[in-house]
């Protein structure tokens, strides 16, 4: 984990401000609503949402659309069940981090890849969800991906 925080560290400086408006219970309860909703109003209509190197293509989507059409159509395609795990959720002063673990069971199996991950979001000035940027155990994630593959028949 001391390899990510580098990491964190240029991922607060190059993020906009967040909405300085919101208290700091307000945005942790906006980012902590995201996970037990996945309510897509939430995002922003424009965002940055990056996946981490290696994962997914490592791409960026750019609208709530993307985000919206692409994530839960290409993981239940591959996953039986997709569990996020909260472990803890941190409110800085441009973003916002959560820590957690993806627990992730291909199609007709009953073994659950874990792995841990790190959020970074940001607020725009309206509450919105306008940033993610996702540090992950991709290896891990990609086994799953694999596993969920083999096991579909792809």
């Amino acid at each position: 984990m001391s390899r990510l925080i580098p990491l964190l560290l240029l991922a607060v400086s190059a993020t906009p401000a967040i909405a300085q408006d919101l208290t700091t219970e307000e945005r942790r309860a906006l980012v902590e609503t995201w996970y037990e909703t996945m309510d897509y109003d939430m995002l922003a209509d424009e965002l940055e949402w990056v996946h981490a190197s290696g994962f997914f293509g490592g791409e960026t989507l750019t609208t709530r659309a993307q985000v919206e059409e692409q994530l839960t159509p290409f993981y239940f395609e591959v996953f039986d069940d997709i569990a996020v795990d909260i472990h803890r959720v941190e409110v800085g002063e441009s973003s916002v981090f959560s820590f957690g673990t993806y627990n992730l069971t291909p199609k007709n199996s009953t073994e659950v890849h874990t792995a841990n991950f790190v959020h970074v979001w940001t607020i725009d000035d309206d509450g919105r969800l306008d940033g993610l940027v996702q540090y992950a155990d991709t290896w891990s994630i990609n086994l799953a991906l694999a596993d969920g593959r083999v096991l579909k028949g792809d």
